[in-house]
């Protein structure tokens, strides 16, 4: 990614923690405050010292990257890598236990919760998801292996996705099944309500 693009990505995801209107005062407190922002200033970060760091100065841009990466990991405990394609608008709302694969691939406006992890299935195949633009991801969830998931898709709390998901859906449980939108399980009342 060009130094341009980078920057206004980065823009793009600290627009979304300000409030319409909030004062310079005010943003400069959120961003002091707010460990997701680091996390994702961090992420930024290294995209340009990989991609378009002056070849010069690149081998004491990386030191710095990898050390304000870990510092960042042991004080948020979000690991987002520098080689993750994440686009614009990428929203952590809280810290602790995020961890996302060196290979993710997310659209832009994204969400992700505390808890959350994006990775590989864990059964002898590396790859990892592909996920569209403005996705939520649930404080929990786990979104696993070579899966697709479309754009608008909402995935619940603690919600294992190892499937791929249709644009505009709601998924929840373990493993995630669509409650809302195209392809949506109905269950019935009485299968719903436990017996005795």
């Amino acid at each position: 990614m060009s130094t341009t693009s980078i920057l206004a990505a980065f823009r793009a995801d600290l627009k979304r923690h300000f409030e319409p209107g909030s004062s310079l005062a005010s943003k400069a407190m959120t961003v002091l405050g707010t460990q997701g922002i680091w996390a994702t200033a961090v992420f930024r970060f290294g995209q340009w010292v990989y991609g378009d760091a002056p070849s010069a100065v690149r081998v004491p841009l990386k030191v710095g990257y990898k050390l304000a990466a870990k510092v960042v990991e042991v004080t948020t405990g979000i690991s987002v890598p520098a080689s993750a394609r994440i686009g614009p608008g990428f929203y952590i709302g809280h810290f602790g236990a995020i961890i996302v694969h060196p290979d993710t691939v997310m659209g832009e406006g994204c969400s992700i919760g505390q808890g959350v992890t994006i990775g590989t299935a864990g059964r002898g195949k590396d790859r990892t998801p592909v996920i569209g633009n403005r996705v939520y991801l649930g404080a929990g969830s786990k979104v696993l292996g070579g899966i697709n998931l479309g754009d608008d898709v909402a995935v619940g709390a603690n919600a294992v996705v190892t499937r791929d998901l249709p644009s505009g859906v709601t998924a929840v449980g373990v493993p995630a099944k669509i409650v809302r939108g195209p392809g949506a399980e109905v269950i019935e009342m009485s299968q719903a309500r436990p017996k005795g």
